[in-house]
């Protein structure tokens, strides 16, 4: 899949942005859709739990910075996810095309979401900028978290866009999983209130690694190897994600053009 990734790499790019303009092609606005979307769920969160419930701040961290951080790992998380299952199913005509690695279908998806995740990153600069937050070198730590990402969204991925093909409820049920989860990692209240116990709990889903990870880069400025067996636990859930996913995906593989 990497060697083919490389050596294909323009005509995977040019895929996945034609991925990303058909996503919103029926509509007046277009990919505008993409971020603002996701731009529009920012300020409602910032006006709920800032302005109406007056949350204030987190600590001594305003509650838009401490929230942002996280927001946009999730929501990245979250579209990649969901539109990676149901690819299958999408580009059923390249399924059976047997010359065509299936494969990188997910990657395609991840792609076309990691557009918009790039913009929001570069925004959330901005946003501490305005807030008197100056850019620091703990920020190009991102780079390091946006591979942890893309590693967990890709096992995933290639996981159960094996299974949708097979049945529509895999999209349904991990459309709910991802709402629970949403209000289940900590993305808008801080976990340091919760007891060790339940911390601990929270710890085992590797999308709390990755949330407080961003939060490492933007808000703690922490490095990521200060706490090395946390990674390491990390790390080995996705690996084994990934060979689950890779695994299912060539198992399942030949009988995705006799189901589609």
């Amino acid at each position: 899949m990497l060697k083919e990734l490389v050596n294909q790499r323009k005509s995977f790019l040019e895929l996945s942005q034609n991925d990303f303009k058909s996503k919103y092609a029926n509509s007046l606005l277009g990919a505008i859709w993409a971020f603002a979307i996701p731009l529009i769920t920012i300020l409602v969160l910032w006006y709920v739990f800032e302005i109406g419930l007056r949350a204030g701040s987190v600590g001594d961290i305003p509650f838009m910075l401490f929230y942002i951080p996280a927001f946009i790992a999730w929501n990245f998380f979250s579209d990649a996810l969901t539109s990676a299952c149901g690819c299958l199913r999408e580009y059923s005509y390249v399924v059976k095309k047997m010359k065509f690695q299936v494969e990188l279908l997910p990657v395609i998806k991840i792609l076309s979401s990691l557009y918009v995740h790039l913009f929001f990153i570069v925004l959330a600069i901005i946003i501490f900028g305005v807030y008197g937050w100056r850019p620091s070198i703990y920020n190009l730590q991102v780079i390091y978290y946006l591979l942890c990402l893309v590693a967990l969204v890709l096992g995933l991925s290639l996981l159960l866009s094996s299974l949708a093909v097979f049945s529509s409820d895999v999209n349904n049920i991990v459309a709910v999983v991802l709402q629970v989860g949403f209000w289940a990692v900590p993305i808008i209240w801080s976990p340091e209130n919760m007891s060790p116990s339940v911390q601990f709990i929270l710890k085992l889903n590797p999308a709390f690694y990755i949330c407080e990870g961003y939060r490492k880069c933007f808000v703690y400025k922490q490095w990521f190897w200060e706490n090395p067996v946390y990674a390491v636990y990390f790390w080995g859930v996705t690996v084994v994600i990934l060979i689950l996913g890779i695994y299912s995906f060539k198992r399942l593989r030949p009988q995705f053009s006799d189901v589609l």
